[in-house]
């Protein structure tokens, strides 16, 4: 956890996500957890799902620390019997799901002539199907029927292919094509939709590249540093306020300006 995280004053009014609950997936480290303390910070509930208790419960005690609620309910959101579990108990515990943080997700770097079928799989069943399947367990369950909700879904930035990612951006792409289609079929029932599209940010998931990879995401970066957590939770928490009401179907980028910059990498030495 960060010194920000710990230190940080709150952007927003302490009551101005009062009565709200939020599923955050992924909640145990980096986002996922900076997104929770943000949100419990201005009042919300906040359910947390992952796959390492240990570290759900470490934000779960942040969340209390901050002044409001948390149930910890560990899993694999791969698993569809476990997501109906999820939502089982999300729903036990606080009756309904107003905010739902698709942030779970994982890919690996590797060069596309290197990734197998089983490894793009691998990729598209955490970020593509288990996000699709818990998004509409969420919907179908709490967010029609009470006709309010929103939907946060992570993508990437910048918005094109990245070399050693193919896998992963095109999984994040097929989300955010999701985000935007739900905002227009949805928006019958009060249910809004964005995706937000975080740059290289500093946390556990950075932590498998190397020092060279991470310094040339700095380059290119108009505002000179990787983003933190915190960076994304805030935005993320403002969304889920009434001030954000009239934002739907559109994706955030929360990336410095990189991908406004472009690339800024020379081109792939040619084979011989």
């Amino acid at each position: 956890m960060s010194a920000d995280l710990q230190q940080s004053m709150p952007s927003l009014h302490p009551e101005a996500l009062a009565g709200k609950t939020a599923l955050i997936t992924g909640g145990g480290t980096g986002i996922g957890r900076a997104t929770a303390v943000a949100m419990a910070r201005s009042g919300t509930k906040v359910v947390l799902a992952g796959r390492r208790v240990e570290l759900l419960e470490g934000t779960a005690e942040l969340v209390r620390a901050a002044g409001s609620e948390a149930a910890v309910v560990p899993g694999d959101i791969r698993e569809p019997g476990q997501v109906t579990e999820l939502v089982d108990k999300a729903l036990e515990a606080y009756g309904g799901i107003d905010v739902l943080v698709n942030n779970a997700g994982g890919q690996f770097q590797a060069r596309a002539e290197d990734i197998s079928l089983n490894g793009w799989r691998a990729v598209h069943r955490l970020s593509v199907e288990a996000v699709w399947n818990l998004t509409h367990e969420v919907a179908v369950r709490s967010m029609i029927p009470n006709r309010s909700g929103l939907l946060v879904f992570m993508v990437f930035s910048p918005h094109r292919g990245i070399p050693g990612m193919v896998h992963a951006t095109a999984a994040r792409a097929a989300i955010e094509n999701l985000a935007s289609g739900l905002a227009l079929e949805w928006s019958r029932y009060g249910i809004r939709s964005v995706a937000v599209a975080p740059g290289s940010i500093v946390s556990e998931g950075l932590e498998q590249y190397t020092d060279q990879a991470r310094r040339e995401w700095e380059q290119g970066v108009p505002l000179g540093r990787l983003g933190r957590p915190e960076d994304v939770s805030e935005v993320i928490a403002f969304l889920a306020t009434d001030a954000a009401r009239y934002i739907t179907g559109t994706t955030i980028d929360i990336d410095g300006g990189a991908n406004a910059w472009g690339s800024g990498r020379p081109v792939p030495t040619k084979e011989p």
